[in-house]
């Protein structure tokens, strides 16, 4: 499946990432953007797995140009048969452009406006920024009112993400306004370390969709992996 994501707000589009994710059994997650990605590449999600698994792309055309618009609907003519979705969390004209072209290959159109708790940012930047004691108290809140374990698996994927672009000197691919935070939580982690916490969100993800791991443990788990020293 292929999802267009236009807008900017972040829980939204988590929140349906995730859905569609479990909806469609996908094994994977992957992110785009078209202001770093060129449409070529983003074409290569078109194309079916060969192992006939179901993969779940997720790409950001928040800020498409035309040229890009009319490649993508040159590259989406090639493969008639693609899942297509378009997310917004933006209003958008029945006419726009965008639509015209989801609206084409039958794709669907999805408003993104159901936001997930705000106790997650509070949890992540505890977490990354070591505060200990303060962490397990903001988790046992967000746990009390969103304990979707898959949901905060992504969320810390997403905000280790974050991390390591700051880490890699990458980072002006952050939002401005969670630049501040990851530049300040970097400082606690040596890039060996962020290699190890990628494989450890890794393992826990592929333990709890095999079912090895008991879905309400993997918030905790993770939680205590990523403060050990």
């Amino acid at each position: 499946m292929l999802a267009l994501i236009y807008g900017k707000n972040q829980i939204a589009i988590r929140n349906f990432i995730l859905k569609t994710a479990q909806e469609v059994k996908a094994v994977s997650i992957k992110e785009y953007d078209l202001a770093t990605d060129s449409v070529g590449v983003i074409e290569t999600t078109l194309q079916p797995d060969i192992f006939g698994e179901a993969l779940l792309n997720v790409v950001d055309i928040s800020k498409i140009v035309k040229a890009q618009l009319e490649k993508l609907f040159d590259a989406l003519k090639r493969y008639p048969l693609a899942n297509l979705v378009l997310v917004s969390t933006k209003y958008l004209e029945v006419a726009s452009p965008i639509i015209k072209v989801v609206r084409a290959f039958k794709g669907k159109v999805v408003s993104a406006t159901v936001a997930r708790p705000t106790e997650v940012f509070k949890f992540l930047d505890d977490l990354f920024s070591k505060r200990e004691q303060a962490c397990y108290k903001s988790l046992q809140k967000l746990l009390e009112v969103d304990n979707d374990p898959v949901y905060i698996l992504v969320m810390l994927q997403y905000q280790l993400k974050n991390v390591a672009l700051v880490k890699f000197g990458l980072g002006k691919k952050i939002p401005p306004f969670q630049l501040a935070s990851a530049q300040r939580q970097a400082q606690n982690f040596t890039v060996d370390r962020i290699l190890e916490l990628y494989e450890l969100l890794y393992k826990l993800d592929v333990a709890l969709k095999t079912g090895k791991i008991l879905p309400e443990a993997v918030a905790l788990l993770a939680t205590q992996k990523i403060l050990a020293k």
